[in-house]
């Protein structure tokens, strides 16, 4: 499976385009704004099938253009714990105006979740199984999208490349975050790729051994 990073948006947010091998079907995780353009573009312009969104979270930066996949009948995956951010995430706008002020509620368009998932759930994308882990702190609802087979994760803001996500935005928490970081992502595999929300990639070894927001107990 070929992984492609795109980063889009005033916040400079990673989407992934995974493609298999035989390269005909493809899949989404997160769809910051731009997504719905830059993406279906290159999806179009390569004769691809999409196949499904997979979204690690419900923040306006990862989800912003979902609507447009949604609606085109494109499977949607995102934790329950996050379904207020996704059918009405008008209501989180103040939090991003104040960085962008030019925001309005255009800009915030809601999501249909085809595909509720939970900590402990497989899900089958590209001939590829993922196990969904729930990693909270950041938000309620980030979780990632771990494919045993291809050693690689996707996760979210939970964790970065010698950093860690913000805990002080509503329904975050620093403990919790943590915690999570701790069980749900360094009992991966050292030698696990990790595709983080913003940012280069990293392994499970390395933040292990360098993180300085986040030590292994």
């Amino acid at each position: 499976m070929k992984v492609e990073c795109v980063t889009l948006g005033p916040f400079e947010t990673n989407a992934y385009l995974l493609t298999d091998d035989a390269e005909q079907n493809c899949a989404i995780v997160d769809a910051p704004p731009g997504a719905g353009k830059v993406l279906a573009e290159e999806i179009a312009a390569r004769g691809l099938k999409l196949e499904a969104l997979l979204l690690t979270h419900g923040h306006w930066d990862h989800m912003s253009d979902a609507a447009d996949f949604a609606t085109a009948g494109v499977a949607v995956y995102g934790h329950r714990d996050d379904a207020a951010c996704y059918a009405t995430p008008e209501k989180f706008m103040p939090w991003y105006q104040m960085a962008l002020p030019h925001l309005t509620a255009a800009n915030f368009r809601p999501v249909q979740i085809t595909h509720w998932v939970a900590d402990g759930d497989t899900i089958t994308v590209l001939g590829k199984t993922f196990e969904v882990r729930h990693v909270p702190g950041h938000c309620p609802g980030n979780v990632l999208f771990y494919c045993a087979e291809e050693k690689m994760a996707f996760t979210g803001d939970a964790l970065f490349a010698g950093s860690v996500g913000r805990s002080d935005l509503p329904g975050g928490s620093w403990p919790v975050l943590l915690r999570a970081i701790r069980e749900r992502i360094y009992t991966l595999p050292e030698e696990t790729v990790l595709f983080a929300g913003h940012g280069p990639e990293t392994t499970v070894g390395d933040e292990k051994l360098t993180n300085p927001y986040a030590r292994p107990e």
